[in-house]
């Protein structure tokens, strides 16, 4: 199969399945779950075959049709480079697991097999011709395709499903009408929309047309202040495309057009560089500190998917090359762990019918594959080592300290990045209390079924992903994925990173190992029998035992009472911080104006119509 036809082929078959599933979906259910299966392992497939071909920095280039008269003839549709190909592959890795993940978790009489499918491929076809684009034209337009399967995907879910859903919609909506004026822009400039080219100045326009790409990008990945569609979305929006969306897919996307805008399309100058750093610093830390007072699993998460994004927006802002590996890497591992987290949010929500903490507790024994895998993703979240998150932050961190003489916010940014893993912990301590370690809550009836093997192999493998991707950090992802996605860095980081002796996750972890087995051998010849007995609660059982049962959202009610933080969260719930409430206050604001100039009386109206025109007139006398 030549580059040609699989490229191709990336994003007609699932475009194609889509509509078959669609089609199929009232009297195939069966054979439509199989069908969106099968094109997603075929794109992973597909995309594993061309992740090698683009190694080196070579590009696969599609041009348009060659008909006479056509403004797309010889021109570069179509592209295929080492970064492009990497967010390629994951996009594809997380589409299988999500559909099978979808087969084993979704019920036909909830969410209708046909159009989930239909719209879940469309998402997979759309991401892989926005991936692949080589001229912005093509990019802008599958960029704004893709909102209308994301707009479908999440209105399938439960109870303010059609709101969080037209949310998203406005949100990426107007962030995609900024990503058409800078291509415009950009054309205006340089006269050429394709993607790949010289880097363009930050003079007026091209700052302007820099801050709008980055817009559209910070708007997918789900960065601040263009955040608020996500909590909403995972809140409400099925867990499969909750971990599809917001979890994987749109952060690859955001990420990748913004590293394209900071390390080839602009010359980042100083200022611009600052910019971002405070997007980054304030993702982190304001969006850590909204999931720190959550009760609802799903809500919690979703910040948290905001506040990583800050430390991808970070780590490429730096400009050096260990922070700018470390930004795409923690884009990977982010995809990884949260992806994870979603799931099994999702089984916990599926065995106990409910998503609030105060109502869960106790699942660890009931629940153990999924607590394990819970675990080792609210870890990696954490920067705990040997995992995966903690080699990608620590690499942050460097690309920081590195930054540090080029950028006076490097004290910022890396005080933020680093107290936000350590809020993030305390958030993630929170969670596993609530949801499995905790006291069961006895009001909890009639307990769902476990999950099953299409549900378990996607968070075993994401599970396995993260400690993979941690202990041997450097001689399978850095070396593999990441290092063929940055030719231009790759032998300063190979120098620097791969040869570098100061951090061998290897040996640490062998060194963890090694003190929890000691510890465990120590515990054994050490402790004494003791008798267990249910804690002594005054005599009281049934209802009034219930007020000495302790959920973990309890642990950081004192922070959200804070004098300066209390009045915070309350404009937070206000929705003081959510540039959708701030826009449609604005809109209605104007349109209460403008109805009140509509008095319905025509002498008003006359006089509208001779001061537009006098306006008019002067306007077109003083051009002359």
């Amino acid at each position: 199969m030549t580059n040609e036809l699989a490229l191709h082929m990336l994003i007609t078959v699932p475009f194609a399945a889509g509509v078959a599933a669609l089609v199929m979906g009232r009297w195939a259910g069966g054979f439509v779950k199989l069908l969106a299966l099968a094109a997603a392992g075929g794109a992973f497939w597909a995309a594993t075959g061309k992740m090698g071909a683009a190694a080196g920095g070579t590009f696969t280039l599609l041009v348009g049709p060659e008909w006479a008269g056509s403004a797309w003839a010889g021109r570069a549709v179509l592209a295929l480079d080492g970064l492009n190909s990497l967010i390629l592959l994951g996009a594809g890795f997380f589409a299988v697991l999500m559909a099978l993940y979808s087969i084993g978790f979704l019920k036909d009489d909830a969410v209708p097999p046909g159009p989930y499918y239909a719209s879940f491929l469309w998402v997979v076809g759309s991401v892989s011709a926005t991936i692949l684009a080589s001229d912005l034209v093509v990019l802008t337009f599958f960029w704004a395709l893709m909102g209308i399967p994301f707009f479908l995907l999440i209105n399938m879910g439960r109870e303010k499903a059609d709101y969080a859903a037209k949310k998203t919609l406005i949100v990426l909506g107007g962030s995609d009408g900024l990503l058409i004026l800078g291509v415009a822009i950009i054309y205006k400039i340089t006269g050429s929309t394709a993607l790949f080219g010289p880097a363009i100045d930050l003079g007026k326009t091209g700052t302007v047309a820099c801050l709008c790409l980055a817009a559209a990008a910070f708007a997918k990945a789900g960065a601040m202040p263009l955040h608020s569609w996500v909590p909403d979305a995972a809140e409400t929006a099925p867990v499969p495309a909750v971990a599809l969306l917001p979890a994987s897919l749109d952060k690859l996307l955001g990420i990748y057009l913004f590293a394209r805008i900071s390390l080839s399309m602009f010359a980042i100058t100083a200022g611009m560089r600052a910019f971002f750093i405070i997007i980054g610093a304030v993702t982190v830390m304001a969006a850590v500190m909204a999931a720190l007072v959550q009760h609802n699993l799903r809500r919690l998460l979703g910040f948290h998917a905001v506040s990583q994004v800050g430390y991808m927006v970070l780590g490429i802002t730096t400009g050096t090359p260990v922070g700018v590996l470390g930004g795409l890497f923690h884009m990977v591992n982010h995809a990884i762990y949260k992806s994870c987290l979603f799931l099994t949010a999702g089984a916990v929500e599926r065995r106990t019918n409910a998503w609030d903490l105060d109502k869960m507790g106790g699942l660890a024994r009931a629940m153990p594959g999924t607590f394990v895998a819970a675990l080792i993703a609210a870890m990696a979240i954490s920067g705990v080592p040997p995992l995966n998150g903690f080699v990608s932050k620590w690499m942050v961190y460097q690309g920081i300290i590195e930054m540090g003489p080029k950028a006076g916010l490097w004290v910022v940014a890396l005080v933020a990045a680093m107290f936000g893993s350590a809020l993030t912990l305390a958030s993630f301590v929170k969670v596993l209390h609530s949801v499995f370690l905790g006291q069961s809550d006895t009001e909890r009836r009639n307990e769902g079924p476990t999950p099953n093997a299409f549900m378990g192999i996607p968070m075993a493998v994401l599970a396995g992903a993260c400690l993979a991707f941690g202990i041997f950090a450097y001689s399978l992802p850095v070396k593999y994925l990441l290092l063929p996605a940055l030719p231009q860095l790759r032998q300063v980081l190979e120098a620097e990173v791969l040869a570098n002796p100061a951090w061998k996750p290897g040996l640490a972890t062998l060194l963890l190992c090694s003190a929890l087995a000691v510890g465990a051998i120590l515990y054994a010849l050490t402790r004494v029998k003791v008798r267990e007995d249910a804690a002594y609660i005054g005599g009281e059982i049934g209802a009034r035992g219930e007020q000495f049962r302790f959920s973990g959202v309890e642990f950081y009610r004192t922070v959200a009472e804070l004098p300066v933080l209390r009045r915070m969260y309350k404009h937070s719930e206000e929705g003081w911080y959510d540039i959708y409430h701030l826009g449609r206050r604005l809109v209605f604001y104007v349109a209460g104006i403008l109805q009140e100039f509509h008095s319905g009386l025509l002498l008003t109206y006359v006089a509208w119509c001779i001061g537009g025109l006098v306006i008019l007139l002067w306007f077109l006398l003083g051009a002359r």
